[in-house]
């Protein structure tokens, strides 16, 4: 092995005499911008396209899921495995449905796949069946909620909201 002479021990770390201050952190493009360009000339000629507001969220509470994933698994009933699954009614391309929506399965654990797994693969029930299972699960676990005193008036409002899409596709028609 040959030595670096430059080198007076082969092993010293280096160390910072100053030490780092902390900066601020970077922008992330969060500020409103006004018009584009386009948009801008295309309203001055009043050919502009009309630009309709965002859909508000959908409604996210982590303490309503975790009160539904202490619940047993709605399928099969095994306790202490559970995760608050959505229901697919509404959902699509970029949009979720609302954590009003969440009924128990039980994740998979080592030989076993678990009743969210074969839930969301979506082989198991056509799309009706499915919605009508999802119907089930969802009602019983607000029932089921409302009895320990787990389910808010915030939660309630939402779910009015969210059940829209689902009583469609189970009784073809909404909730009046």
């Amino acid at each position: 092995m040959t030595w670096n002479s430059t080198f007076k021990s082969p092993a010293k770390p280096m160390q910072r005499k100053t030490p780092m201050k902390a900066g601020k952190p970077m922008g992330r493009g969060q500020h409103k911008r006004g018009p584009g360009l386009a948009q801008r000339v295309a309203e001055s000629q009043g050919t502009a396209i009309k630009h309709y507001p965002r859909p508000e969220r959908s409604f996210r509470s982590i303490e309503h899921r975790q009160a539904v994933a202490s619940l047993p698994c709605a399928k099969c009933g095994v306790v202490g495995f559970s995760q608050a699954a959505h229901a697919n009614a509404g959902k699509g391309l970029g949009l979720k449905t609302s954590d009003a929506m969440t009924f128990p399965l039980c994740c998979s654990r080592p030989g076993i796949v678990g009743c969210h797994v074969e839930h969301d693969q979506g082989g198991i029930y056509t799309r009706q069946e499915r919605a009508k299972v999802e119907w089930e699960f969802v009602d019983a676990t607000r029932a089921t909620l409302i009895r320990q005193n787990k389910w808010p008036a915030y939660v309630e409002s939402a779910y009015l909201k969210a059940i829209v899409p689902l009583a469609r596709m189970v009784h073809g028609e909404g909730l009046s």
